[in-house]
């Protein structure tokens, strides 16, 4: 089974339950299913959530992360 996120799963967890600072283990754990195939985001989402200026934008559009979680 195949799970696909949605911009506000990633936003909101970034702003309110798991700052990628404070909680580095979600992000890693997200990355890790995306490159099993757990998990991934359409390239909608992926676009949605990269035209940010912040911290989760920078995260996601790391080479590796990209090819982790894009559908």
């Amino acid at each position: 089974m195949r799970f696909l996120l949605d911009a506000n799963v990633l936003i909101d967890a970034a702003r309110d339950y798991y700052p990628l600072e404070m909680v580095p283990e979600f992000w890693e754990w997200l990355a890790h299913n995306g490159s099993v195939g757990k998990i991934k985001m359409p390239l909608e989402v992926y676009e949605e959530v990269c035209v940010g200026n912040d911290r989760l934008a920078e995260w996601l559009r790391h080479p590796s992360i990209k090819a982790a979680l894009l559908l």
